[in-house]
Formats: C-alpha cells, structure tokens, sequence
C-alpha cells in the first residue's frame, strides 16, 4: 500500500511539491484553505493529483503519512497565532 502524501497549499511550490510526491510513489492530496488558481488546478488534475481548495476536509487530512506545509503558508496566523 502506497503511503499517503498530503500537501497544505495548492501554490507553486505546493503542486511542485505534489507532483514530485507522485513521481516517488505517493498518494498524493492537495489541500488549499484558499482558492487555487486556475492553472495549478489544471497542472494538479492532469497530472490526476486529487486536490480541495477553498477550505480543509479534516478527515482527508488526519490519516495521511506525511503532512508538508507548503512554505507559501504564513507561520503564524492573521493574530500571530
């Protein structure tokens, strides 16, 4: 059984990071609290990379392997938390 890969940002650096996940072996997630733009969903679906945008299903998160923030992702929250 292939190890989950999930990914926290749809960014340039977050479907880079997908698709190098896939090329190693993953079963790759991608997941965006924000909207994904139009040309990374295309790379993510043509690629057959399952992704979410505009939000975080926890359940498809919580059972992964390996969780990698993408560094496009502030540290800190909006209240520096």
């Amino acid at each position: 059984m292939r190890q989950k890969l999930v990914i926290l940002g749809g960014g340039e650096s977050g479907v880079g990071t997908a698709i190098l996940g896939q090329q190693k072996g993953y079963d790759v997630f991608v997941s965006d609290y924000g909207a994904i733009k139009d040309n990374y969903a295309k790379v993510l679906s043509n690629n057959q990379i399952s992704w979410e945008d505009k939000g975080h299903t926890v359940s498809k998160i919580i059972p992964a392997d390996i969780v990698v923030k993408s560094p496009g992702i502030p540290d800190v929250g909006p209240n520096n938390t």
